[in-house]
């Protein structure tokens, strides 16, 4: 009789790395006896953390001080001990060869493993995360030129609309590997690395300056996790500016990879520290702060109180931070190269000096306009919207029952016109240089502007969606809206579009939710047309848009063939009504649907042997119907919106 196979065995213990990160730990054909995670990554495979016995009664606490220090006898394995650097630095048939020449690399500071030696400057006590973090910190040294060049394309793509960094003192602190001795500064400058590298695949490199195959590897998901890893386990112990920060920029490359979950709890950390650092009064910041650190709380500070507005549109939820309960200035409107550690400079006055209007009469500016000027306008747009989303959930706040007191304070009702109109004004007194988007060049202190006058454009079609979703308006009133709304985007260069990224395809859901409710309705001839005209239209500008993008990819092709469904059965439907009319009721002559065949899509032929309809008139085109719920059910976008309390949901799937 044969024998049974022999069951194989699990892996007694698992490294630190894969123990950390919840992942399988395998064995590989390394050289140096790595796992296969630990290999993939080339950082040291070690197994540091102390045994921890199983059926510890509930309740027992290990008091610190009797913990045995690294290196008493009865711990053979030091706790964080830091492997030689020629482990760490070895060769790995899964890297490229790029790492292996940086990892060997002496940093601008001199050897790369005295500040890995260092060890964080943090939290006290004791922590058995010390392996793991050492881990990461190898991981960094090894793609120290990719950190580089990733901070670098940061400036270029995220900054100008996210500017939570002062550009010369971020990249001097990068370049002295700082964030190889300062946690906090490890995880933002991991969360940057994510984000922008998440952006990098989704192709929003514009610049000649770099290629995209040299910036997405290692890929986004292993410097979010350095990032996620770098936090402590009591999140209390976070402290400073930089995991506040670590926090902001984790949430926006959670929206940039499509995790909304991840989205929500970096928010919720980031509004955890900052309630407990008291970010929303400037009286409560250290007093000992300089200059530069002031100004990055500020951007930080009004960025993701803008973040927390458009996150309550898109996804719903409560808006966290309201504009009455924050004492914080505006950043001031100076680029980073005049903001020193010992206060403000101002730059020189040209004779290009900026033209600015009030009214009818031009004022010339002494000093060039800032780009932040724009950025505050922005600001401004996001603050009008925080009054526009109360405005719209007031409608269904009685429907948890409770008894309403806010027509006490607010009596009037906010119109989308008297509102656009203020709004419209405000756009009209900015300079020249924020209403109109020129090309990219290529040349950041002219981008600069081009980015601002592409994200007020955005942020404007965004007010006005939101406003119009409070108010009851017809077929024709929404397809007019929409055409505008599409035309604003399809004038903007698309570089910037591409930039700004996954967020803008929020936006476009906005509008495709506009169209989609038009289609669940009663519609005519006519506006079916309109509708299906302004749905490939928007198709070309999601096709523009999403060239390399990793979550997004295909919607515009799931657009197209949602219209050729619904033109397939317009044109079945065409065909039997032709050729079995129904009994007209009374004698009335019968009613038809006539859709026109030049209008359909290419791919669609149509018989050219079809009878014309007798007695068809105008009144009978009119005529209304409504399409099946089941071709309805495939759009890009989701059409419930039971889970935003009547918000429109932009959120593309």
């Amino acid at each position: 009789m044969s024998q049974k196979p022999r069951k194989l065995q699990r892996v007694s213990k698992a490294c630190d790395f894969c123990n950390r990160r919840s992942i399988k730990c395998g064995k590989s054909e390394d050289p140096l006896g790595r796992c296969q995670n630990c290999a993939d990554f080339d950082v040291p495979c070690t197994y540091d953390r102390p045994a921890k016995r199983r059926g510890v009664k509930a309740g027992v606490k290990v008091n610190m001080r009797e913990t045995p220090a690294p290196g008493v006898s009865g711990d053979p394995t030091p706790i964080g001990r830091v492997p030689a650097p020629e482990r760490a630095s070895g060769s790995s048939a899964s890297r490229s060869s790029m790492y292996q020449e940086t990892a060997s690399q002496p940093s601008l500071t001199g050897d790369p493993w005295t500040s890995f030696n260092t060890g964080w400057s943090t939290t006290e006590g004791y922590d058995d995360d010390g392996a793991l973090r050492n881990s990461w910190k190898a991981f960094a040294i090894s793609s120290d030129q990719q950190i580089r060049n990733l901070v670098q394309v940061y400036f270029e793509i995220v900054y100008p609309i996210f500017p939570l960094f002062h550009k010369q003192s971020f990249i001097e602190r990068i370049n002295n590997q700082e964030h190889l001795r300062n946690q906090g500064l490890f995880a933002s400058t991991m969360a940057v690395c994510a984000l922008v590298s998440g952006r990098a695949r989704d192709g929003a490199l514009y610049s000649t300056r770099w290629r995209r195959e040299e910036l997405i590897e290692p890929p986004s998901e292993a410097f979010y996790a350095a990032a996620k890893d770098s936090f402590p386990r009591d999140l209390a112990l976070a402290k400073g500016f930089n995991y506040m920060r670590a926090c902001a920029i984790l949430a926006i490359a959670s929206i940039q990879n499509g995790q909304i979950k991840n989205l929500q709890k970096y928010s919720g950390m980031y509004h955890t520290l900052t309630t407990m650092e008291g970010l929303h009064d400037e009286k409560l910041w250290p007093k000992d702060i300089g200059t530069i650190e002031t100004e990055e709380r500020r951007r930080l500070f009004w960025s993701i109180y803008t973040l927390d507005i458009y996150a309550s549109i898109v996804w719903g939820g409560i808006i966290r931070y309201r504009e009455a309960h924050s004492l914080v200035r505006y950043p001031s409107e100076v680029d980073d190269e005049f903001i020193t550690p010992h206060g403000y400079g101002l730059p020189p006055v040209s004779p290009d000096s900026s033209t600015l209007s009030h009214g009818d009469t031009p004022i010339v500016s002494r000093q060039p306009v800032s780009w932040m000027h724009g950025w505050n306008f922005t600001t401004d747009l996001y603050r009008i919207l925080e009054h526009v989303v109360d405005g719209t959930r007031r409608r269904f706040s009685s429907a948890n029952g409770t008894t309403e007191v806010w027509s006490l304070f607010s009596p009037a009702s906010m119109s989308e016109p008297t509102v656009m109109e203020r709004v419209h004004s405000m756009y009209a007194a900015l300079p020249p240089q924020f209403r109109e988007t020129p090309p990219t060049t290529g040349d950041m202190s002219k981008d600069l502007f081009g980015f601002q006058s592409a994200n007020i454009q955005a942020t404007l079609q965004l007010l006005r969606m939101v406003l119009l979703s409070a108010e009851e308006i017809g077929v024709d009133r929404k397809c007019d809206v929409a055409g505008e709304l599409l035309s604003v985007f399809s004038k903007v260069p698309v570089e910037y579009l591409k930039a700004i990224s996954s967020p803008l395809l929020h936006h476009l859901g906005g509008i495709g939710y506009i169209l989609g409710s038009v289609m669940e309705g009663s519609l005519s001839d006519a506006s079916y047309q309109r509708v299906r005209t302004l749905l490939l239209e928007m198709a070309d500008l999601l096709h523009r848009l999403e060239t390399g993008l990793h979550r997004s990819a295909g919607a515009s092709q799931r657009l197209r063939s949602q219209v050729d469904r619904i033109d397939g059965y317009m044109r079945t439907s065409r065909l039997v009504n032709f050729s079995v009319p129904p009994p007209p009721p009374n004698g009335a002559s019968s009613i038809q649907v006539n859709i026109k065949p030049e209008a359909m899509v290419p791919q669609t032929v149509f018989p050219q042997s079809d009878p014309t309809p007798v007695g068809a008139s105008v009144g009978d085109q009119m005529m209304q119907f409504q399409l099946p719920p089941e071709l309805l059910t495939n759009w890009p976008w989701p059409l419930d919106n039971s889970h935003s309390e009547g918000f429109l949901p932009l959120a593309f799937e």
